[in-house]
């Protein structure tokens, strides 16, 4: 199961069904302009601490990352 078919805590639908995630953006790779980091948008959550919404993405070393959408589409990742 990839993560984005995890099934989520009230069972049943799957965070694919339920994140409201554009399905142009799932699974879309993108370059960090100043790393040159490679990374692939895996989902949608939001910021406890905020409530921004933010894309989760993942690393070509498998670390999983989050970012507010605001600052992840403000020019500092292009997508490839």
């Amino acid at each position: 199961m990839d993560q984005a078919e995890i099934p989520s805590a009230g069972g049943g639908d799957t965070m694919a069904a339920r994140d409201g995630l554009d399905p142009s953006l799932r699974a879309s790779r993108w370059r960090h302009r100043k790393t040159g980091g490679t990374y692939t948008i895996i989902g949608q959550c939001r910021i406890e601490a905020t409530g921004a919404d933010a894309f989760l993405y993942q690393g070509t070393d498998g670390t999983i990352w989050a970012r507010p959408k605001e600052e992840f589409l403000d020019g500092r990742f292009e997508r490839l």
